[in-house]
């Protein structure tokens, strides 16, 4: 294996691991917590200042992880682990730019009377992203 192939493989894991981190943190201790400690109406407040950021970190490293990929294949060849690896991670990148361009632009105009629905989608497309990357780790092992 050439040093340009493991440098390659470094960068995909590290944004992919990043990534997976971030979004079990925010989701499973982040999120919750707030919800916790603030009342309900701050609480949204407060999760909604973050998600913009949140999608495009996620976004940031998606990329990333795409572009070293995609670098792998052209340096050694696409496997089909490789191949896995860019539809996972193309999958993640697009349910954060929907979420970041899309949903949160909706949600903002529909305000809290629609926050139940967009909760919702908001819930299973973080859900898709995390089955996403996750399973562009594990493809990214074999």
């Amino acid at each position: 294996m050439s040093l340009t192939v493991t440098l390659l493989e470094v960068a995909s894991n590290a944004a992919l691991g990043i990534w997976l981190g971030s979004i079990v943190f925010f989701s499973f201790v982040g999120a919750p917590t707030i919800f916790s400690a603030l009342p309900m109406e701050e609480a949204g407040q407060a999760v909604n200042a973050v998600f913009p950021r949140y999608y495009l970190f996620g976004l940031g490293l998606g990329v990333v992880a795409l572009a070293a990929t995609a670098g792998r294949g052209a340096v050694d060849a696409f496997d089909a682990p490789l191949v896995a690896m860019l539809a996972t991670v193309a999958v993640g990148v697009l349910t954060n730019a929907y979420a970041r361009w899309v949903l949160i632009p909706r949600m903002e105009d529909a305000g809290d009377e629609a926050f139940d629905r967009y909760h919702g989608r908001s819930v299973l497309l973080n859900g898709v992203t995390l089955l996403a990357v996750a399973t562009a780790l594990v493809a990214s092992h074999l």
